[in-house]
């Protein structure tokens, strides 16, 4: 998956689906204490002002400089 010595980095990643679209930014990564990987993160959607939280999970993600792919679709985070 993924180096999880770096998740404090990742907050604030433009958070994107598998064809590049971004879906939000985000917020926080959560991690199984069993194993100490990284399994969900909360991504801010939405405009300034009305914005929500989406959970989703990690499995699959990808992390650049720039931003974390996920492999999930705009439409089934939503």
């Amino acid at each position: 998956m993924f180096e999880a010595e770096n998740i404090r980095d990742w907050r604030n990643y433009s958070v994107v689906d598998p064809d590049g679209h971004k879906i939000g930014t985000l917020e926080a990564v959560y991690v199984d204490t069993g194993t100490d990987q990284p399994s969900f993160a909360s991504i801010r959607a939405g405009i300034i002002g009305r914005h929500r939280l989406d959970f989703v999970p990690l499995e699959g993600a990808l992390v650049s400089p720039e931003h974390v792919k996920i492999a999930y679709t705009r439409s089934q985070v939503k």
